[in-house]
């Protein structure tokens, strides 16, 4: 049908309490911060708005709790055309939050409170299993217990709907279960983790991105930041370069990656394609601030891509 839900994200929702400062501190030092700011954040509500600014048909799952900032994430999908139905209030716990540092480079240091997001239950999945069977894609991190983690691979599987492993945080999720993902995206640090491979280079993010895809999972995507990322597959390893852009903050990058291989293999069936554009809009991402501010819509992705030709080498 034709407003049938294509992509359900379920994982995190957090506000972001969000610092600029001219270089992250060290152990005891005390700095001063240029700008501060609030920012809707989350590593799953943020991959659910870029694929909804995207294109996407795309709803949230998730909790939140019953406070000011909890209806301030609920306003924000629903800003962003983001299906909320599933984003649930949890009494018990306040909503997540993240303290994030940002520095002249456009790198970042990250602190959570995972606050309700702790509350995603089994039942939860088993609630919008409706919603899931007519779906295209899920996606989902780790940032959940690892039984619902692992749970909502095999509920995914068994419902036929494509399954996006983002492995962040990394868990040792069983190998049978693992074996079930139909994309795994993991950065240098995460790949490093799973493999026990130094990721430091093209090279060596293929060696990586080889010993993930042995382990018996379909695709693999190993991101590399200012470098791009590599993708292989049953018939190809690629390395995709990312285009020069003038970088000011990296925040929400990888989950404007994943979110965008997710939207655009969801529209033109080709992965392969997928990637390249998401390398490109997750470049995008960077040369703004914030979280959910920095992912850009579909019109600013073409407008971007379209004028690669100048900033490219």
């Amino acid at each position: 049908m034709k407003n049938e839900i294509e992509i359900v994200v379920f994982g995190t929702l957090n506000m972001d309490f969000v610092t600029y400062v001219d270089h992250l501190p060290g152990v005891g030092e005390t700095i001063a911060a240029s700008t501060f700011s609030l920012d809707p954040g989350g590593k799953a509500a943020n991959q659910a708005v870029a694929a909804s600014r995207l294109g996407c048909r795309v709803a949230m799952v998730g909790r939140i709790g019953d406070d000011h900032l909890g209806s301030k994430l609920k306003e924000q999908l629903e800003r962003n055309q983001v299906n909320h139905d599933h984003v649930r209030y949890t009494p018990e716990s306040d909503t997540g939050m993240a303290v994030i540092s940002v520095d002249k480079d456009g790198q970042n240091t990250i602190v959570t409170f995972v606050g309700a997001n702790a509350f995603l239950s089994k039942q939860d999945i088993d609630d919008v299993e409706p919603m899931l069977k007519q779906a295209k894609f899920a996606i989902m991190q780790m940032e959940m217990k690892q039984e619902v983690g692992e749970y909502l691979i095999q509920k995914a599987h068994q419902l036929g709907v494509e399954l996006v492993l983002n492995l962040a945080p990394v868990v040792s999720i069983q190998p049978e279960v693992l074996q079930l993902v139909d994309l795994l995206i993991v950065n240098e640090t995460e790949a490093s983790q799973m493999t026990g491979i130094e990721v430091n280079a093209a090279n060596f993010s293929e060696h990586a991105a080889q010993a993930l895809f042995d382990k018996g999972i379909k695709h693999v995507i190993v991101t590399l930041g200012a470098k791009g990322a590599v993708l292989k597959t049953a018939d190809s390893m690629v390395h995709y370069a990312s285009p020069q852009v003038n970088a000011i903050d990296s925040t929400a990058a990888g989950d404007c990656f994943v979110a965008a291989t997710t939207s655009f293999w969801c529209k033109d069936g080709s992965l392969v394609t997928a990637v390249q554009k998401a390398v490109e809009a997750a470049s995008l991402s960077v040369t703004r601030r914030g979280a959910q501010s920095s992912l850009p819509t579909l019109d600013e992705y073409i407008e971007f891509n379209q004028s690669l030709g100048l900033v490219q080498n």
